[in-house]
């Protein structure tokens, strides 16, 4: 693939998931996400190495492996012989949220590492499902009729113990809800990886590069009214003025809301006083 710009990946991430959802390539989308932080990535040399490794799931279970054999064959692969495990040293990182960083690293977060694994299951005819339980993203692996945790080295969860892990992760005050283990859709596993980033890049106060996820955020749904908020300050602080003044009057015309609005309102007339 040749050099492609931050513009070109987005151009690009912008067609793969306006595609039907069963069209919608996830690997590929992801590393378009990639993409606009790493300049020029050569998106199909990481396919194809997801190929590949599929390829030596493959070779190392044996062709005559039923999808039982072929899905534990596939788990031991991925984390007792390639060594791919969850970043606790580092959680936050947004390199964690990169799927060629935790290609070359084999250490991700929940969701990164259910992506990558998500395809290779998919390339060897496995049927697998990403699950988006609250804090904590899941793999359901229904060849096994159980659920994987990406990031605790492939653990096999039934669902009693996909409850417990929530309520460790929250606190035995979490109502469970089934619907939690649910499968979800590629779109949503984009935006979710979209939030992690959010997430980060609110915490470190970089607004340069919260500006790029929150309008790929609204890409996949331009109705998140709230985003656009985030996006007028992100703007406002590098200096576009008018572009923060149009994300708040996008804002006014899609939201029903009555603080948001009034918000954007407010910030309408502190941007237009501003430098007066």
């Amino acid at each position: 693939m040749p050099d492609i710009s931050p513009a070109g990946y987005r151009e690009l991430f912008t067609r793969e998931v306006r595609l039907p959802e069963d069209e919608i390539d996830l690997q590929r989308a992801a590393l378009y996400i990639a993409g606009e932080e790493y300049p020029g990535l050569d998106v199909d040399a990481y396919l194809l190495a997801i190929d590949e490794m599929a390829q030596q799931v493959k070779a190392s279970v044996g062709e005559t492996a039923d999808l039982e054999e072929l899905a534990r064959g596939l788990n031991a692969w991925f984390f007792d012989e390639l060594g791919f495990s969850g970043n606790a040293g580092d959680y936050y990182s947004p390199q964690n949220s990169f799927l060629n960083r935790v290609v070359d690293t084999r250490v991700g977060i929940p969701i990164t590492l259910s992506v990558l694994y998500l395809g290779l299951a998919g390339r060897l005819g496995l049927h697998c499902q990403g699950v988006g339980m609250p804090g904590h993203f899941l793999v359901n692996v229904r060849d096994l009729d159980l659920y994987m945790d990406p990031f605790h080295a492939g653990q096999l969860l039934s669902a009693a113990d996909c409850r417990r892990l929530a309520e460790q992760l929250f606190g035995q005050q979490f109502e469970w809800d089934d619907s939690y283990l649910a499968p979800t859709t590629s779109l949503r596993i984009l935006e979710r990886m979209l939030n992690n980033l959010r997430f980060i890049y609110f915490q470190l106060r970089d607004w340069l590069h919260l500006a790029p996820v929150v309008e790929r955020m609204l890409i996949i749904d331009p109705d998140n009214t709230a985003l656009y908020l985030v996006l007028a300050r992100c703007q406002m602080d590098r200096g576009d003025k008018s572009a923060a003044l149009e994300s708040l009057e996008s804002l006014i015309g899609r939201s029903n809301n009555v603080r948001e609005i009034n918000a954007a309102r407010d910030l309408i007339q502190r941007f237009s006083s501003a430098n007066e």
